[in-house]
């Protein structure tokens, strides 16, 4: 569909001045000599007094358009047409001063057409309420309305009598919710530093909840794994051929002698400073374990040094005359554990 003027150049000094139908002579569309046909919709809906027929709002017809005066500057139309049942002529005029439609020949329009207000534009709202058309349905409906207005009364009422109940002495609902918060004042503050610390503490910068009670339980339930780098290092640091003494069976159950725990505990610290003393060795001796770290094992004791002394002639004199030197004195004192040491990784004969 072509729009107005397309096609039809206006220059700007005649632009507002003349159409592009007058500024190039043409006739616009739908003349037929002197008369213009137009496509006319009917805005509401009238009855036909020929045949007393129903024209209903939005209903188009062909109509003759012509100009029969003038409201002031603003021309009247008359627009003409054919019913075309009956092909009665009826006529409808414009009137600017109502801003509105009028019959003027060969129909009338509907009574409920007439009670609408002139210059009333009906826009469709969801929200509003639907209006029955059906007398016994608005009756019903009024019915309604009022026994919902009664319950509501009552129950205004209810709530309004609470109010005034509880409210009888703001002072001491007052002092009973101040009470509450002073008691529980502490508990927030408590739990407010925690969860700033763990915020501090984690780099967060997000509102932390409550702890609940069932996380508390699933956390619980988590256990995590034995510490597998010591058992590394026992891996690595253990013989890839075990000994004859580590081969032998122990003896069975009933022919050992019962133990106290002094000495249990101490045959176990044997076995643990033996087993360290190897692996260390192991892992000083072995060229590809010795740039690992390692964590040392906690015996329960610890051994003390003896700083080294100045050897100087004096006392080497002195040491000549005993036989021995100052640092030879701590060797039977590591020995007196009893340890038997075997650095061999693999069974000599």
């Amino acid at each position: 569909m072509q729009g107005f003027n397309m096609g039809r150049y206006v220059p700007p000094e005649h632009e507002g001045v003349y159409s592009g139908n007058q500024l190039h002579k043409k006739k616009p569309a739908g003349f037929h000599g002197t008369k213009q046909t137009v496509r006319f919709e009917m805005p509401f809906g009238i009855i036909c007094n020929h045949c007393e027929g129903h024209i209903a709002q939005g209903v188009r017809f062909n109509a003759e358009k012509n100009k029969v005066g003038n409201y002031f500057s603003t021309p009247i139309f008359a627009f003409r047409m054919r019913h075309t049942v009956c092909a009665g002529w009826i006529e409808i005029r414009t009137d600017p001063k109502n801003t509105a439609y009028v019959v003027t020949e060969g129909a009338k329009q509907k009574e409920a057409e007439k009670d609408k207000e002139p210059n009333l534009i009906k826009v469709y709202d969801p929200n509003a309420p639907a209006i029955p058309d059906d007398p016994f349905a608005k009756k019903e409906k009024d019915v309604k309305d009022k026994t919902e207005t009664k319950q509501g009364a009552a129950r205004i009422m209810e709530l309004q009598g609470l109010s005034e109940r509880q409210w009888a002495d703001p002072w001491e609902h007052s002092r009973k919710m101040r009470k509450v918060f002073r008691a529980e004042r502490k508990v927030l503050e408590e739990k407010a530093a925690t969860t700033e610390a763990i915020r501090d503490r984690a780099g967060l910068h997000i509102e932390l909840l409550d702890e609940a009670q069932e996380d508390l339980i699933r956390a619980k339930m988590i256990e995590f794994g034995p510490d597998y780098d010591q058992k590394i290092l026992d891996a690595q640091a253990k013989p890839l051929f075990s000994s004859k003494s580590d081969t032998n069976q122990p003896p069975p159950p009933s022919k050992q002698k019962r133990k106290l725990k002094s000495e249990l505990a101490i045959e176990k610290t044997k076995q643990n400073l033996q087993k360290e003393l190897l692996r260390n060795t192991r892992l000083a001796i072995d060229p590809f374990l010795g740039q690992q770290e390692r964590q040392r094992t906690d015996f329960g004791f610890k051994l003390q040094k003896r700083k080294a002394k100045d050897i100087s002639s004096d006392n080497l004199e002195e040491a000549e005359k005993e036989d021995t030197i100052p640092e030879a004195k701590a060797v039977p004192k590591i020995l007196s554990l009893g340890l038997d040491l075997d650095y061999s990784s693999s069974d000599e004969e």
